[in-house]
């Protein structure tokens, strides 16, 4: 696949999200989280990747709170203003959030985490294939912050965003899961 194609795809597939309203994005989130957590795959977990919404991305706030309460360690990833670059960092409470590059919510303290220490991973994209492979916004920021973790990867998105296949270039990321408001698809 082209990076044309991809940079295709992505027009495409933000302009379905951002189609969503705000009632639909609410009431598609929290039938995700309530898929999440009810996953196997997230007992026993103790740091968990998470992402702060943006873009009408899904809500995960409801499992943020959840793994909060539960004494999980929480990273959602930050950008660092003098590193110019990406890294995740600790979430210890949705207050005292300040808005990153994009638009993006993040702690206001950053506490660096390393990447080798995630247990869990979910991530948000553009749009994933049935088989796994995640289209992002196309600037490899979790490529980067995922190049040194082994955990399970969980891909969330919107049913809209789930796509047939799409050509995987070398460094694009693949995630063991997809879970949607519908399904959970299981990748590998």
């Amino acid at each position: 696949m082209t990076n044309s194609d991809k940079t295709r795809l992505r027009v495409i597939y933000l302009k379905k999200r951002l189609l969503l309203t705000p009632d639909e994005i609410q009431q598609k989130s929290r039938q995700i989280c309530e898929k999440i957590l009810h996953l196997k795959q997230i007992e026993n977990k103790n740091v968990i990747a998470c992402y702060l919404s943006a873009n009408n991305e899904p809500d995960l706030k409801e499992v943020i709170v959840h793994f909060l309460k539960a004494k999980k360690n929480i990273v959602v990833p930050a950008f660092f203003e003098k590193l110019r670059q990406y890294k995740f960092v600790k979430l210890s409470s949705l207050n005292n959030l300040k808005i990153g590059p994009y638009q993006i919510p993040q702690p206001s303290k950053l506490l660096p985490v390393d990447s080798i220490k995630i247990d869990l991973v979910l991530l948000p994209g553009l749009a994933f294939s049935e088989d796994g492979l995640r289209l992002g916004y196309g600037k490899g920021v979790y490529d980067r912050l995922l190049a040194n973790t082994d955990a399970s990867k969980i891909g969330v998105c919107f049913d809209l965003q789930v796509i047939d296949n799409f050509n995987a270039e070398n460094h694009d990321l693949r995630v063991d899961f997809i879970i949607t408001e519908k399904r959970v698809i299981k990748t590998s």
